[in-house]
């Protein structure tokens, strides 16, 4: 096994499931003797493959299988009957389900999923499968209406992996005294300790319970789960308490924990900046773009990030490091309004009105109901010069 690979129950389930479908389901539907000494190998290989989420190594085994079959079924001519079709076709169904499942298409996993199930595979893994790729999708209604099932009717219930995700999609989906239940059930059991104190800790942090908050994410962080995430939202927990000092040192200690955690750089900067110290807040934001510049990285974040380091260049009144910084957080993620905002407000501020009425449309263009915008357009556009060109 490979050294650091971490392999969950679930993953394990996964593998298992898939090595019996594609070692037994092909001879004993098809009743060709043959088989018997080639899918049993396959199955070995795709569940090894699937432990090691080596994606290209499960389409070589799906594939195999396909051939596999299909010359057996040439050398072994047989007529089908409609049952054995139907579960032939489910099969193929599922084992497509699984490949874009680890590929991470989980818009087409569940359609291959469902699929599978109406042609009449209705095994219970199936059901999970699908309710976790609801999950993916984001739609935790319909992942916790199938988890919730599992957890009541079938020996996966037990299982660790359907537990947690169950917890998980009750709090997604609003079902919160479930959700919350499901987690302190899954920490009496000891089931992942680490990630239920952290979702718990979000939650009571979406509650407005602070205190609770901050508590399950000390255990979380002690645990060693996500530590620089942890570490961010103790911050911001202390922010929020006006601890400053402290909100900054458990913002220092996330980015020791994780230097590319770029939501952090936007978090200390912004704090930084509203503590009046400009040099150190634009020194923790230019770290934070350059490393954006080498790694993925979620574009509203990053937006944000050069946003606050616009404000910054405006306020040391760099007016020719500010715009564009503004511009390039627009360019990044056109949806973030605050951009749009701020950069208008600079323009007015300097008395380039004209700029500013462009900017404001632009916003309106891209979120026509958006009051900020609309309301600082109307005030400018009733001064006469403001519309004019420049």
């Amino acid at each position: 096994m490979m050294k650091g690979l971490r392999i969950s129950a679930g993953l394990i389930a996964a593998a298992v499931l898939s090595a019996a479908t594609v070692a037994l389901l092909p001879p004993l539907l098809l009743g060709i003797g043959t088989l018997w000494f080639i899918t049993p190998p396959l199955g070995l290989f795709a569940a090894a493959a699937i432990l090691l989420r080596k994606n290209a190594l499960l389409m070589v085994a799906t594939i195999l299988v396909v051939l596999a079959v299909s010359i057996a079924g040439v050398l072994h001519p047989m007529r089908l009957s409609p049952s054995q079709e139907r579960k032939l076709t489910a099969t193929g169904y599922f084992l497509k389900g699984q490949t874009f499942f680890l590929r991470g298409d989980y818009s087409q996993a569940l359609t291959s999923y469902t699929e599978s199930e109406k042609a009449g595979f209705r095994h219970p893994w199936v059901a999970f499968q699908r309710a976790y790729c609801y999950n993916f999708l984001g739609r935790s209604q319909n992942a916790y209406e199938i988890f919730a099932r599992l957890m009541r009717d079938t020996l996966l219930g037990s299982l660790e992996t359907v537990h947690i995700n169950y917890a998980l999609s009750a709090l997604k989906s609003g079902n919160y005294k479930q959700g919350e239940q499901a987690f302190w059930q899954a920490l009496n059991y000891n089931l992942q300790p680490g990630y239920c104190y952290y979702q718990l800790g979000i939650y009571y942090r979406l509650r407005n319970d602070q205190t609770k908050a901050e508590e399950m994410m000390t255990n979380a962080h002690r645990l060693a789960y996500n530590r620089s995430q942890c570490s961010s939202i103790l911050g911001s927990i202390a922010e929020s308490r006006r601890d400053y000092a402290r909100a900054e040192e458990f913002y220092h200690r996330a980015l020791r924990e994780n230097p590319e955690n770029i939501a952090v750089h936007v978090k200390l900067g912004s704090l930084l900046f509203r503590l009046g110290r400009l040099s150190d807040a634009k020194q923790v934001l230019l770290e934070g773009v350059r490393i954006s510049e080498w790694i993925p990285i979620n574009f509203r974040v990053y937006a944000m990030l050069l946003n606050n380091l616009g404000f910054v260049y405006a306020e040391e009144g760099q007016l020719a490091k500010a715009i564009p910084a503004f511009k390039q957080a627009i360019h990044l993620d056109p949806a973030f309004m605050d951009s749009y905002d701020n950069l208008a407000h600079l323009y007015i501020k300097n008395n380039r009105f004209s700029d500013a009425v462009v900017v404001l449309r632009a916003a309106l263009k891209v979120n026509p109901g958006y009051r900020p915008a609309r309301r600082t357009l109307d005030q400018l556009l009733a001064v006469p010069e403001a519309g004019q060109p420049q």
